[in-house]
């Protein structure tokens, strides 16, 4: 069994876990393509008969009811599927009755009448959820409770045994709670009454398995500043895409060169946008997609091209994978004309990406697809920011949204010419520090400020160092001022 599952890891990267069936609208599931498998069915080789060109992720495994049965299915899963992210769902029992039943509940800290260690869980949700979630306070048990517990908000029997797997395993563990009852005497009948609610809820939840992208769903933006030697490069390979997108969104950020023949020359095939003067990339793919009419956006900068089966295969990622709102694809780096290997530090995460992304960018926008209303609900690219516009807005996403990523080579990305805006921006450094001290301030997570306070820290001694090398006091004066927001009482030997 072990080699058929081996390969089915990079198929579900999503495990949802659910004590069972009758919480689930098991019917209205597989219409849709799930797979729904039990502990046991996973253990008699289950997955060695999966047609894996049919299979569509996430996978629902029901665990059963209780600590000894959830604990059991959280190490058949992280032994033998080892994906990226765990998200358990299903009811649980509330003690305060200032919470409202029936709806979902999100649980951060996590306790078990064995004596265990409490447990934090990842208040992120890998699936596209718009609805705002209040964190609980959730206690395990081991057979159905009525009653109350100090400093407790809800009781269930599942969530902390396969959390506490999941944390030895070093797999992302998620959970949604939803109340049916308030541990009362009347628990099991309010219990039944919540489960049709439930069902349509889990509904809900799941919608994103009816708007999976067709190629027509994609608006290409592509901005432009005085490119004419390579804008016709960029603009043939979305052209020649093997699936076409809606449309292409050229946005001629005031050239001055010949750029604007150069676009002339395709007539109606693409949509020119022509701002009257420089504004810069940022204002240029922010005007692109406040233009374009596509439920997805995809960009391409004017000095890159795409692979012909890029837009396909990203398209028949998100068909396998529906839950992803961003994803992206691997590159081909050339510099000064020759192909260059990215270092060991630039690999492109997959799944949640914050944390790896917090000391430089490993996000390229030629090689993104987005929902056009998460690029929105974000706020687009910082127009006041000349360089690490790309970095800001994907720390932004990340911080609540997992990233895909589509293994093939998508794009060939040029670096190493003149007019890259790095170039003219050595201290980079300055506007990550910007961004990461302003998501440090809105960030209501203390374990996620302290690993943003660490990184300002390592930036911030680097610029200061250089700084005072070359006596810029102002400057230096603004490092000693973030280091004093952050809660650091800087010392000379911190910057060394």
């Amino acid at each position: 069994m072990r080699s058929g599952v081996k390969r089915l890891k990079d198929i579900f990267k999503l495990i949802i876990t659910v004590s069972l069936k009758k919480e689930l609208p098991l019917e209205w599931l597989k219409q849709r393509g799930l797979t729904i498998l039990t502990t046991e069915a996973i253990e008699s080789g289950a997955l060695k008969g999966l047609d894996k060109g049919m299979i569509k992720d996430p996978l629902i495994v029901i665990t059963g009811v209780g600590p000894e049965q959830a604990k059991r299915a959280a190490k058949v899963i992280a032994t033998e599927l080892s994906p990226l992210f765990v998200l358990h769902i299903g009811t649980c029992g509330l003690l305060r009755r200032d919470l409202p039943l029936r709806r979902w509940l999100r649980p951060g800290w996590l306790t078990a009448s064995h004596n265990e260690e409490p447990l934090l869980v990842d208040p992120g949700i890998p699936l596209p959820l718009c609805v705002k979630l209040k964190d609980i306070r959730l206690h395990e048990v081991s057979k159905p409770f009525t009653g109350s517990l100090d400093g407790i908000d809800a009781v269930d029997m599942e969530c902390y045994s396969q959390a506490k797997v999941f944390k030895q395993s070093g797999i992302s563990f998620h959970a949604l709670k939803f109340g049916t009852d308030y541990a009362d005497e009347k628990r099991d009948s309010s219990y039944l009454k919540s489960l049709p609610l439930f069902h349509e809820a889990v509904k809900e939840l799941f919608g994103f398995l009816d708007e999976s992208p067709e190629a027509d769903d994609v608006s290409v933006i592509i901005p432009v500043y005085n490119r004419a030697a390579t804008v016709k490069r960029a603009i043939d390979s979305v052209l020649n895409q093997s699936l076409s997108p809606g449309e292409i969104i050229v946005v001629d950020d005031g050239s001055t060169d010949n750029t604007p023949e150069v676009l002339k020359g395709y007539k109606d095939r693409i949509r020119v946008l022509r701002l009257g003067e420089n504004l810069g990339p940022s204002a240029a793919r922010n005007k692109g997609v406040l233009e374009s009419s596509g439920r997805w956006i995809a960009f391409l900068d004017s000095d890159d091209y795409w692979d012909e089966t890029k837009l396909e295969k990203q398209i028949g990622f998100l068909k396998q994978h529906p839950y992803f709102e961003i994803l992206q694809s691997e590159e081909i780096w050339i510099r000064k004309g020759r192909r260059v290997n990215p270092c060991r530090h630039h690999k492109k995460p997959e799944g949640w990406a914050w944390e790896p992304s917090l000391r430089r960018c490993l996000i390229s926008p030629s090689g993104v697809m987005m929902k056009r209303e998460l690029f929105l609900r974000y706020g687009g690219f910082r127009e006041d920011y000349p360089v690490c516009e790309d970095y800001d807005l994907w720390l932004k996403i990340t911080r609540h949204h997992p990233v895909g990523l589509e293994p093939s080579f998508g794009v060939v990305k040029f670096g190493g010419h003149s007019d890259q805006l790095s170039r003219r921006y050595p201290a980079m450094d300055r506007f990550r520090v910007q961004s990461l001290f302003e998501q440090f301030e809105r960030e209501p997570y203390p374990e996620f400020r302290e690993k943003l306070r660490e990184v300002i820290n390592e930036k911030l001694s680097i610029l200061y160092n250089g700084y005072k090398k070359r006596e810029r006091w102002a400057d230096v004066r603004w490092c000693e001022q973030v280091w004093q927001r952050i809660g650091y009482e800087y010392r000379e030997t911190e910057a060394i």
